[in-house]
């Protein structure tokens, strides 16, 4: 059960169940290069290391709050107060204990393997993202500590998931229209066949080279009319690659990559992008409607399984809290 300190408990937040830390880290993984964006939040090494929680006998320092707090402001650009940071350690760290007890953990290798694939992302090695944390006062561990605590507890809550919880077609139905969505269409999507263009550029050509490929690749997409006559035009052309015919579905496309699939006439071509390989673009060799399930019906569902989910982590993590010791100082 939970100790009560005469500050009462702080309320749970809310933990939106799907990988968290990956989302968040996005903007820094981009980034140049990290800057402190604010103030110290420790005055001293002894108000550092004060206890202020412990949670089934785990400790939460002040130092620990600190480095939260920074953590917010360098991933999600926001501010969090004491209370804010201190509810999301102890929600972390009872995550951590009810995963473990039904068998499911992370070990140092398989966070430091995480950590590894975020550092990658960003083009960064791990050694590197860990010194740019800590240009920003930020400990590697903080942030590994917090993706332990997402990644097993994702895989407890979709565990559970998967035997409480169900999306009905009806309830599909229901909330396609309320969107205003023509149920007929959201039985039906579009089939494309497609063929990959690519005019190779060296990585370590000059700008003079890449800008002569564009000037090909732009010529190719005017005189490019069917895909018979395209691609052997394309063919003839020096270091250029066709790629196989390759059968996609607009359900499986964004929408703004649907829009533009659907603008462009069959038997012409995207417009040339700059790629590392190259200039490359997209043939539309064909286009016609399937019965399957659309995209809009595909992206309903998806909301309607992330609010479920959404719905049962909290669920398990109040439940969680209830049975906790969680000591308040």
């Amino acid at each position: 059960m939970t100790t009560r300190s005469r500050h009462g408990t702080l309320e749970c937040a809310r933990h939106n169940g799907r990988s968290a830390t990956t989302r968040l880290l996005a903007p820094l993984l981009l980034s140049v290069g990290l800057c402190v964006m604010a103030a110290p939040l420790v005055s001293s090494p002894a108000a550092a290391q004060q206890v202020l929680v412990l949670v089934q006998g785990q400790p939460i320092t002040s130092f620990d709050v600190a480095q939260r707090i920074k953590l917010a402001q360098l991933t999600e650009r926001r501010s969090l107060s004491q209370k804010q940071a201190l509810d999301d350690l102890v929600n972390e760290k009872l995550k951590i204990a009810t995963a473990q007890r039904y068998g499911i953990t992370a070990d140092t290798d398989e966070v430091n393997k995480l950590f590894a694939s975020m550092a990658s992302r960003g083009g960064r090695t791990p050694d590197q993202l860990t010194q740019a944390l800590g240009t920003s006062g930020l400990s590697a561990a903080t942030l590994k500590e917090k993706m332990r605590a997402d990644y097993v507890w994702n895989n407890y809550v979709r565990g559970r998931y998967s035997s409480v919880t169900t999306i009905r077609d009806s309830d599909v139905f229901a909330a396609l229209e309320t969107k205003g969505e023509d149920l007929t269409k959201a039985q039906r999507t579009t089939e494309y066949t497609v063929r990959q263009i690519v005019l190779v550029v060296s990585r370590t050509a000059p700008d003079a080279s890449r800008a002569q490929r564009m000037a090909e690749a732009n010529a190719l997409r005017k005189r490019f009319t069917d895909c018979e006559s395209g691609v052997t035009d394309a063919r003839s052309l020096k270091e250029t690659v066709v790629r196989d015919p390759v059968i996609r579905t607009s359900a499986d496309m964004s929408a703004p990559l649907r829009k533009i699939m659907d603008e462009i006439p069959v038997g012409q071509t995207t417009a040339p992008e700059v790629t590392r390989a190259g200039i490359e673009m997209v043939a539309i060799c064909s286009r016609r409607e399937i019965i399957g399930e659309s995209a809009q019906k595909r992206e309903v569902k998806q909301e309607l399984q992330t609010k479920q989910f959404d719905a049962l982590s909290k669920r398990l993590l109040d439940e969680a809290r209830k049975s906790a010791m969680i000591q308040y100082r």
